[in-house]
């Protein structure tokens, strides 16, 4: 998964993935045959006014947040999604198409409220790319990152006090699925004009401290080709309330609490965090196979946040990577079509991704199972 950081992390300090043909040249280098990115359709499709724009002002992530840009920054996402595309199908690697509906200056995803709005933007930007003639690199579409917890403007649709990232206390109400699963219109929508495309929502478990944590496991998936789920050893109730972890917001100030307690409760108990960590992987495939859907992880492992500046630790990722080490054997036994090896498996994570030989290691795994 390379988000949205694969064009706003180009700019001054945060210019990792400003050379293009390096960055692709290293993913496949690393072994990997797929990348998920943000398409930004919201940005490359016309606006509610009909009005096209080139040129977009991304406006930055949170200070302690560590995908995407933390300055403002001036991008052309049509162009460079093209020539994304181009530089995959140059190296016979493939994509998977997302959005996280990133916010600008025009606040084009807050225009993106209805299933007709995300249907319409998503649309247009696949018509463009297929007019380029780059469809068959496509091995899914994702409609929206993690619905319904991440989405600007269908919150208001959804929940209508507004409440962040859908991070309602209380388990969600019928009429309150009712109202997410009427996005799926969206996904008919674009599976009618594109129907040689899988179309799908990816998802993950909400807080593991809520007492509503497997709320998006009654959404709704008819149409979907597969599901795309996000699992973490984060997404463990005992794990969370070990380890002083939110997975909300105010994660992201916590996180040299949680990486500190980390520090104490992984190695010493390693065996127990993996047995739920297993149980997690059981409970989606589960989930998956009673609704008949190939079952992909872009996301996923260790914890949802990682930063190796807040670690003391000699090798900061070691705890990432022992993860994985676990879990990707065990989603090659359970079936996984589509496995990813972290959520930092990006070249803005340096140190992770200087680590060649751990990604060629990882994805040999996979390829030869």
């Amino acid at each position: 998964m390379w988000d949205f950081s694969w064009l706003l992390r180009r700019h001054g300090r945060e210019s990792e993935y400003a050379d293009v043909d390096r960055v692709l040249d290293e993913l496949a280098e690393r072994g990997y045959d797929s990348v998920r990115i943000d398409a930004f359709p919201h940005w490359v499709a016309a606006d509610e006014n009909g009005v096209r724009t080139e040129r977009i002002t991304a406006l930055p992530q949170g200070t302690t947040f560590m995908w995407g840009n933390h300055e403002t920054v001036e991008v052309e996402p049509t162009t460079a999604l093209l020539e994304f595309l181009d530089g995959l199908r140059a190296r016979g690697l493939r994509v998977a198409l997302s959005t996280w509906l990133t916010p600008d200056a025009t606040a084009r995803s807050e225009q993106v409220r209805t299933p007709e709005d995300l249907a319409r933007v998503w649309i247009e930007t696949l018509t463009l790319i297929e007019e380029a003639g780059y469809t068959n690199l496509i091995d899914y579409v994702d409609l929206c990152n993690e619905w319904p917890l991440f989405t600007p403007g269908p919150q208001t649709t959804i929940w209508p006090d507004g409440a962040p990232h859908g991070e309602h206390l209380e388990p969600w109400s019928d009429e309150e699925v009712a109202r997410i699963d009427a996005f799926a219109a969206a996904v008919r929508a674009v599976k009618d004009r594109f129907p040689e495309l899988p179309v799908l929502f990816s998802y993950c478990l909400r807080n593991a401290e809520l007492p509503a944590a497997d709320d998006c496991m009654r959404i709704a998936t008819d149409g979907y080709d597969l599901a795309e789920a996000h699992l973490w050893l984060s997404s463990t109730p005992d794990f969370v309330r070990d380890t002083s972890f939110a997975n909300s917001p105010v994660a992201w100030d916590r996180l040299a609490e949680h990486q500190r307690a980390v520090a104490q409760a992984y190695w010493p108990d390693r065996a127990r965090w993996m047995d739920d960590l297993d149980q997690l992987m059981r409970r989606w495939k589960h989930w998956a196979d009673d609704r008949g859907l190939p079952l992909w992880t872009t996301e996923c492992w260790a914890s949802v946040f990682w930063n190796p500046d807040l670690s003391d630790d000699a090798d900061p990722w070691a705890y990432v990577r022992d993860v994985a080490e676990f879990a990707v054997p065990r989603a090659i036994e359970y079936g996984w079509v589509g496995i990813a090896t972290s959520n930092f498996s990006q070249p803005h994570h340096k140190a992770l991704w200087a680590d060649a030989d751990w990604h060629r290691r990882m994805n040999d795994l996979i390829h030869n199972r």
